[in-house]
């Protein structure tokens, strides 16, 4: 089985073959498709594919971008590598690993891709392995069964919180971007400063909301105002990923953020096209949705002197395993130390 490396825009005939591996794939996400190209927030990213191809087949994807000295293809929530059911995975698995190798520059120093599944070729290949667990991987809900059924997996108290939110008169619709863009990017700002992370430009981000073929914005309005709005992700056919949520944190009482959510899950069922609804991460808030905890893998090539960053990584492991077979007062001293560190540094 041979490669091909993409670094813009295919052809009709390639694009046709690509999507074609995607139609056959257990978990095909929008950001495996070749419209991977076409994102706004990857401008600046270097995004490039590799496609595993048997004659005019194409049997496995696995998409990414260049950040700094590193190559990555997706995260522990949200894998970037598919392949077509009934490929046999260790050819995809060592076409895909020969090509990320050859697509590297001298100057990259770690390359990372995520699977929905283990893929045995790939440290065959000379990659490392690592598995993750909640909350690092995701949850997968079933949208086969229907909103009655996705709605009792449900815990109770979630149940009660999204009638709650009705109750109390939230409101959630689809985003009308010249409408109401101007309002959710002063709630994204003020959450952005609440997180204290970059905001993504005014312009960049209403092109990305503005482009529904594979996104959808909902946004919750209570007595008029926008208190909450969440956007996901989809590839019909394939998955729904849900991608972001921004919120204030004193308006949360009204728990508009876990109505959103249940809106999001309900359209995905509700459109027919979709298998599985993934939550993206798999920590407390959205296990009470109910679903399927998903592992994940991710495949890393470290090509560092001494591998420095696999050494960092097995000392930040072993310091977490020692942390969490410590006693309760332990943990507490362990902790103000270093925080203290930290208040120094």
């Amino acid at each position: 089985m041979d490669y091909v490396i993409v670094n813009s825009s295919v052809s009709k005939s390639l694009s046709a073959a690509w999507n074609a591996c995607l139609d056959s794939a257990s978990l095909a996400t929008h950001y495996t498709a070749p419209e991977f190209f076409n994102e706004s927030y990857f401008a600046e990213k270097q995004p490039f594919a590799v496609l595993a191809v048997q004659g005019d087949t194409v049997q496995g994807v696995v998409t990414g971008l260049f950040d700094g000295n590193d190559m990555r293809c997706g995260d522990s929530g949200s894998p970037h590598i598919c392949l077509r059911r009934g490929a046999d995975p260790d050819a995809v698995a060592t076409a895909l690993a020969s090509g990320l190798r050859a697509h590297a520059s001298r100057s990259t120093e770690y390359i990372s891709a995520f699977s929905w599944c283990e893929l045995s070729a790939f440290e065959a290949a000379g990659f490392r392995v690592r598995s993750y667990e909640p909350p690092l991987c995701t949850i997968l809900l079933d949208l086969s069964k229907g909103t009655d059924w996705l709605f009792r997996q449900c815990s109770e108290t979630r149940r009660n919180k999204i009638r709650r939110a009705i109750k109390a008169g939230v409101q959630v619709e689809a985003m009308d971007v010249s409408k109401d863009f101007d309002a959710y990017y002063n709630l994204y700002k003020h959450w952005c400063g609440f997180k204290r992370i970059n905001c993504q430009p005014y312009d960049l981000q209403r092109s990305a909301l503005a482009s529904t073929q594979n996104r959808l914005a909902l946004v919750a309005r209570h007595e008029g105002q926008i208190v909450g709005v969440s956007t996901f992700r989809f590839r019909a056919p394939g998955i729904v990923e849900y991608a972001a949520n921004v919120s204030r944190r004193e308006e949360t009482r009204i728990r508009q953020n876990d109505l959103l959510l249940w809106r999001g899950i309900e359209w995905s069922a509700q459109q027919g096209s979709f298998t599985h609804f993934s939550m993206a991460s798999a920590h407390f808030f959205l296990q009470k949705f109910g679903g399927q905890i998903h592992p994940t893998y991710r495949y890393s090539l470290d090509r560092t002197l001494l591998r420095r960053r696999d050494a960092f990584e097995r000392a930040k492991s072993g310091a977490a395993r020692l942390y969490r077979a410590l006693p309760g007062s332990l943990k507490l001293v362990a902790k103000k130390v270093v925080r203290r560190s930290s208040d120094v540094d």
